[in-house]
């Protein structure tokens, strides 16, 4: 094999695709804007479980931001609080509706301001890997 060949399939290892998260489809995926200077932003989408057992995802991350986290409105005793949940879960052959006013995606202390017409990408790590979603900026409201 010559060293052109070595090359060649080396460059082929490297460039495959990260594994996605087996089964998961992810459509309608959005940031909203929010004003200049805001510490966070919220992101909703919709996944859908093409498998046979649960799907959990275990955490985010985004190069644009320093953490994404999972949160919930929870109503307890009259008052709307804001949770933090450790991992999401998308039932088999099933949807996970993530909204406004439920559960979002908490992207936390950009790297920059963005505006609509931005893109931002989110990456989704479960078992069975890494999905990369781009999620477009929108305005609010």
């Amino acid at each position: 094999m010559t060293k052109v060949h070595v090359f060649c399939a080396a460059l082929a290892w490297f460039t495959l695709p990260v594994h996605a998260c087996e089964g998961l489809e992810v459509s309608g995926a959005r940031v909203m804007e929010s004003p200049p200077g805001a510490s966070v932003l919220a992101g909703f989408a919709t996944l859908r479980n093409g498998g046979d057992v649960p799907l959990v995802i275990r955490r985010a991350d985004s190069p644009d931001f320093s953490a994404v986290e999972f949160h919930s409105l929870v109503q307890r005793d009259g008052l709307v609080r804001m949770t933090v949940d450790d991992s999401l879960t998308v039932p088999p052959h099933g949807l996970l509706v993530i909204k406004s006013g439920e559960r979002h995606l908490m992207l936390l202390k950009p790297a920059r301001n963005f505006h609509e017409g931005d893109w931002i990408t989110v990456r989704l790590f479960c078992s069975s890997g890494m999905l990369e979603v781009k999620m477009p900026v929108e305005k609010g409201g």
